[in-house]
């Protein structure tokens, strides 16, 4: 009889192998079906409030980076990503925000009308200069992990302190780089707890700029998800196995 290690990999060779379209590289690239564990992985973030958020674009950001050929993928692959995989391993029948049954085949077929993203992006006020670039989901999920970190670590419950990180948060994940005049800090060469102290400083005419340059993949998410009067929404809920046909 085969041990357990070699059994678990003969299941791992009959994955079911298919295409799914990336937005980044504007193709269509091989794939396999989520598993179990990821699916569980997955839901077990929806009970977990504020820090559940964070935990979830991480295990999705895992599901994508393990289950998809490529080196690197985007921000903006993530949302195309997610709903043609939950397609494949867990059928077209979804819920929208309205709890109506729609197809989710309607809603990748957007993914490929895809806009010219602005991959960098250099943004200034008086002597501030700030290096911004989309980050790449591993890039994300250094920031991310850490960002859960911090949350958990909270000694107030307050929503508003948990919030105020991930605003943060969000900012430091497109930061390449910050100068003043003629000294620049490469933030990649920094510890995220010093990238936080960094962001905190920058005025607020900055953060204008910054959530401008993050607005383009928002935007993009949004017209896949909407679709006439259905809205789908990213969450733990979508693959969920038990939608009825």
């Amino acid at each position: 009889m085969s041990n357990t290690k070699d059994f678990i990999s003969k299941l791992t060779e009959l994955k079911k192998n298919f295409k799914i379209f990336i937005p980044s590289v504007n193709k269509n690239v091989n794939a396999t079906q989520i598993n179990l564990k990821q699916q569980k992985d997955i839901i077990s973030t929806a009970v977990n409030g504020v820090v559940g958020a964070l935990q979830f674009t991480k295990a999705v950001n895992d599901v994508i980076t393990d289950n998809v050929d490529g080196d690197s993928f985007y921000t903006f692959d993530r949302v195309p990503a997610l709903l043609a995989l939950r397609q494949e391993s867990l059928g077209s029948n979804i819920k929208d925000s309205k709890d109506n049954i729609v197809s989710i085949d309607d809603f990748i077929s957007k993914a490929k009308d895809i806009p010219k993203f602005e991959l960098k992006k250099e943004v200034s006020i008086d002597s501030i200069k700030v290096k911004l670039k989309l980050p790449t989901l591993k890039d994300e999920n250094v920031i991310l992990k850490r960002c859960i970190s911090e949350v958990e670590n909270l000694k107030s419950d307050s929503l508003s302190d948990a919030m105020g990180l991930i605003y943060i948060f969000e900012i430091i994940k497109v930061i390449e780089s910050v100068s003043v005049g003629e000294e620049e800090v490469e933030f990649n060469d920094l510890k995220v707890a010093d990238r936080f102290k960094i962001i905190e400083q920058l005025p607020l005419e900055l953060y204008d700029k910054i959530t401008g340059f993050l607005s383009q993949v928002t935007q993009y998410d949004k017209k896949i998800l909407t679709n006439d009067e259905s809205t789908i929404v990213i969450d733990a809920t979508l693959f969920d196995a038990t939608v009825d046909a």
